[in-house]
């Protein structure tokens, strides 16, 4: 199971407060806190705090049906981490999650940067596929 699955869980049970607006928007997401059109300081705070228990995790979404990714999510595991990458409704990979583990601080950050600079998310096609 996919840390996605428990988060998808959990916002069933728990209703946040949501945008209600049809404009494009970011939107990030930990354990404590949801942030709408973060800063790039906000969102590497984020990243760094990212914690191996799940109990601390990242996730950046940009909010626009029209991109292929709709959400990039950080779990913290020693000194490494695991990102996951969620194709949004319009993509042909809808419902999957594609998953890597062992990232480093920086190329983690890395991903990060490129989707909020550019909402995408190169080559994630390459990653483990999970359901």
């Amino acid at each position: 199971m996919s840390f996605f699955d428990l988060f998808k869980r959990k916002q069933k049970y728990q209703k946040l407060e949501k945008v209600e607006t049809k404009e494009k928007y970011w939107s990030l997401t930990t354990n404590e806190d949801t942030i709408i059109e973060p800063s790039w300081k906000q969102i590497q705070r984020a990243v760094e705090g990212a914690t191996s228990d799940n109990s601390i995790f990242a996730t950046l979404s940009y909010n626009d049906a029209n991109i292929e990714i709709e959400a990039i999510q950080v779990i913290g595991a020693e000194d490494r981490y695991r990102v996951e990458v969620l194709p949004s409704e319009t993509s042909d990979d809808y419902g999957k999650i594609y998953v890597k583990d062992g990232l480093a601080y920086n190329e983690t950050l890395k991903l990060f940067e490129e989707f909020y600079n550019r909402q995408i998310v190169s080559n994630y096609e390459n990653w483990t596929k999970e359901k």
